[in-house]
Order: C-alpha cells, then sequence, then structure tokens
C-alpha cells in the first residue's frame, strides 16, 4: 500500500507520539450561574458559589485503545497515536457539571475567614488569565492573599492546595487586564479578591457564565514572523482570543507574547509543504500535534464550546457567544459550519462533546480517508476536521454563516470595511495596521448600534 506523503512528511510537519501524565492535567471547568456580578466601587469584591463537583468516568478500554492508537495505516498511525492515547486519558479521568459539592459548602465559611485584607474568597475555584505573577513555595491562602494585597496591580489571587502536583501552593496573582474574569471550578484551587481601593485597574469585573456560553479559546502562533506581534497588540487591545473566558496560545516553543501569557509548547516543527487538491497548507499534522496538546491540557473540559482562532482574524467573542446560543450540545457533539463551501479554518467552533468525540476518534478518520482517497487526500487541517467529524463521527454540523467573513468564501460586497455589527470574525489582516482599522470600523457600529437600541 502506498505510503500517505503527508505523514512521510512528518519531519517537516513535525508530528511526534506524546502520552502526556494524568498529573499534568489541570481540572478546570466553568462555574455556571445566571448572575453577572460586577464591582459597583473600587473597595467591593463580589461574592460567588463554591465550585461544581466532579466525577470520574469508566476507565475500561484505557489499553486497548492505546495498543490500537498504535496500528494504523503504515506511518498514518503516527498521527493518531497523541490523540488516541490523550482521549484515554479523557475517558477515564473525564469530569462533568454538577451540583455544588458538599465538601465545598461545609469549607466556604472557612475559606471567606482566610485574611481581613481579602473580601470574599471562594474554595474549589480558579481564575484564569489576567496573569501578573506566579510564585512557588507559598504555604497558605491566607499568605498569597497577602501578597496580592501588597503587590501594586494585583486585584485577585489563586493558590493551589498541597498535593496537587505541580499546582501545589503557587500562588497566582492577577491583574485588571486584559478583561473580565471567569470563576472556573477546580477543587484544587482556592481563590479570593483584594481590597481594591488604591489599585490601578480597579474595580476588577469576575462574572459566572450561564450554562452553554463558556468559551476556551486557543491561537497557534508561529515563533518567526507577523503572528507574535498580532497577538502581543490583540493583548493590548483586549481582544479577539483574551476576551474569552479563557485563553491559549500554542507555539512549538515557549515564549512569552504578552504580559503574563506564556505559549504552551506543541511536539511539532510547525512546518509543511502547499499543495494538494485546492493548493493550500497541507498541515493536518501539524494540527493533529496541536489538538493533542490542547486535548492534554485539558482546559477545553471545562468550558462549554472550544473556538481555535487564526491570529489574523479579527474576532469577537461576545457576538460569538450570541451565536452559540442558538446551538444546543448532544451527546455526539455539535461543531459550526462557517461556509457555505465548507468549514474555513480562521475560526472553528466546537462543543466540549464534539471535541471528546473528536479526541476518541481522530486516528480513525486518518485510516478512513486514506483507504477512501486511496492515498492522499490532499486537504488542510479544516477540511479534514470536517470531513472526519461529519462523515466519519457523525458529530451534528450545524450551518451558521454569521460566523465568519473572509474572500475565500463569497463575502458581501464591502464586507473588508468590517462594518457589520453581527458578524463574530473578519479575515484576514495580517498586518496590525489593518487589523486593528477593522477592530476599530466594527467596534464604532457595535457603538452606534447601542445607541440606536437605547
Amino acid at each position: 500500500m502506498q505510503e500517505d506523503p503527508r505523514v512521510a512528511a512528518a519531519s517537516s510537519c513535525g508530528v511526534g507520539a506524546m502520552a502526556p501524565g494524568v498529573a499534568d492535567r489541570p481540572s478546570y471547568q466553568p462555574v455556571h450561574d445566571n448572575n453577572t456580578e460586577s464591582l459597583a466601587e473600587a473597595g467591593r469584591c463580589p461574592s460567588g458559589d463554591a465550585a461544581d463537583g466532579h466525577r470520574a468516568e469508566d476507565a475500561r478500554g484505557l489499553e486497548e485503545r492505546s495498543r490500537r492508537a498504535r496500528r494504523g495505516v503504515g506511518k498514518a498511525a503516527a498521527w493518531a497515536f497523541p490523540l488516541a492515547v490523550i482521549s484515554a486519558v479523557l475517558m477515564r479521568y473525564g469530569v462533568s457539571s454538577g451540583a455544588r459539592s458538599h465538601a465545598a459548602l461545609a469549607t466556604e465559611s472557612k475559606a471567606e475567614e482566610l485574611c481581613d485584607s481579602c473580601c470574599e474568597t471562594d474554595d474549589e475555584v480558579f481564575l484564569p488569565g489576567n496573569d501578573l505573577e506566579y510564585i512557588k513555595s507559598v504555604p497558605s491562602a491566607k499568605m498569597c492573599c497577602k501578597m496580592c494585597r501588597d503587590h501594586e496591580h494585583c486585584l485577585a489571587w489563586s493558590w493551589g492546595k498541597p498535593g496537587h502536583g505541580d499546582a501545589s501552593e503557587v500562588c497566582h496573582l492577577k491583574g485588571g487586564a486584559p478583561r473580565t474574569l471567569t470563576k472556573v471550578a477546580a477543587r484544587e484551587f482556592m481563590s479570593g479578591q483584594t481590597l481594591q481601593t488604591d489599585k490601578r485597574d480597579a474595580p476588577l469585573e469576575v462574572i459566572r457564565r450561564e450554562v452553554g456560553q463558556s468559551m476556551y479559546c486557543f491561537a497557534l502562533v508561529q515563533p518567526e514572523g507577523y503572528e507574535k506581534g498580532l497577538i502581543a497588540m490583540q493583548y493590548q487591545e483586549r481582544a479577539s482570543i483574551f476576551e474569552c473566558d479563557e485563553y491559549g496560545v500554542y507555539s512549538n516553543r515557549k515564549m512569552q507574547v504578552a504580559p503574563g501569557v506564556l505559549t504552551s509548547v506543541v511536539n511539532s516543527t510547525l512546518k509543511c509543504p502547499m499543495g494538494g487538491e485546492f493548493g493550500t497548507a497541507l498541515n493536518t499534522g501539524i494540527f493533529l500535534a496541536v489538538w493533542a496538546k490542547v486535548i492534554a491540557d485539558g482546559r477545553f473540559l471545562y468550558h462549554d464550546w472550544t473556538v481555535k482562532v487564526d491570529p489574523d482574524a479579527v474576532f469577537f467573542p461576545n457576538r460569538l457567544r450570541l451565536i452559540i446560543q442558538e446551538h444546543e450540545e448532544e451527546d455526539r457533539g455539535v461543531y459550526l459550519n462557517n461556509c457555505q463551501f465548507g468549514l474555513h479554518g480562521p475560526l472553528e467552533v466546537f462543543s466540549r462533546n464534539a471535541v471528546k468525540t473528536w479526541a476518541v476518534g481522530a486516528g480513525d478518520c486518518v485510516k478512513y480517508f486514506w483507504k477512501l482517497c486511496t492515498g492522499p487526500c490532499g486537504w488542510g487541517e479544516d477540511m479534514f476536521i470536517d470531513q472526519c467529524l461529519q462523515r466519519k463521527l457523525q458529530v451534528r454540523r450545524d450551518d451558521d454563516f454569521r460566523q465568519l467573513f473572509e474572500d475565500h468564501c463569497s463575502p458581501p460586497k464591502n464586507w473588508d470595511t468590517c462594518e457589520n455589527a453581527t458578524v463574530a470574525a473578519f479575515h484576514p489582516y495580517k498586518d496590525e495596521k489593518g487589523w486593528k482599522k477593522c477592530l476599530s470600523a466594527t467596534r464604532g457600529k457595535e457603538i452606534v448600534a447601542r445607541r440606536l437600541r437605547a
């Protein structure tokens, strides 16, 4: 049987087998509530419910799934292996939203008594993002709270309880940028806010998302070229993925792309050839490695939706949040098609269950389409995941063309003025000047629309 040239190019597309340890997997989860809380004045902190409970899922079949991952058609198994092993980890240590735990209720009053320099404190809650510093070997939440109070820019903090691996006794100091904070349930953490009367960027808003609206957004960034500059600018503008409930940036090297924002390292060179049926980047191998790392990090599990965003897309999370309200989750998941010609990669939106289904079945898709195409199908990653989810894994595909305007998807006339105040993303804008111009134009339209409604 002929070898798939996409896999043969693995040295350039850089896919390596990864079998991450369970201890490295964070256990975050959105704290769902119908209320949104903000500080009315700088000296006040919001209160909130404690964390949701966790449950472990059935672990049967872990070893068999791992063995099957090593089988495959030629070297195509090199693609399948990272996702298949990680999917087995998810099946064994999966979590789901649940009722507020009795333990959380019992410890809440104790948490609120931690220190007089803090306002209300939440046990089993983590506050992702807005990082100022990580301080190791902090023996108590009380000390972490005091460190935040003494820090010029710290408004909130999260502290890792002992006995939880790398998270243990680490104090995370949080500032006011780039956005509001979302409470995310994590049993290994305790979090709170300090008094904010004399702090920069105060007051800090802390929210709880309604069920079905929490988003984990991530971007893949090349270590060289224009993308790093775009990501840094987006952070400064408090825009794109930095408006999501949790954000992540991935690359093949560890680097700081914005204040407090470090990349998560992908096992790939991030290089691959152009060609195939549509003359596009044959980057499926790269993004299988990226997804392997996203799944290993585990943050997607604790949000309702996972959103992959290209750095050169001008993306508006709040608009997407209005769109996803109309698409309900189901057992095998749902993903949103953004173009009449099929899913386009600048903005990819998947429910939690869709990502789980993809993690379990991606290896089967590699073998299935290799056989169907009698060799390489010549697709980019967006077409591969679209065909995989829809045709092989039977994940529900909902068309919603309000997501994306781009030149490769028959957009309306003058779309690139970015004056449409409802579309969730515009693409491509590869230089900072053009990106900011698009951002300003559409934000201006939003302001006008709000005034008209008022």
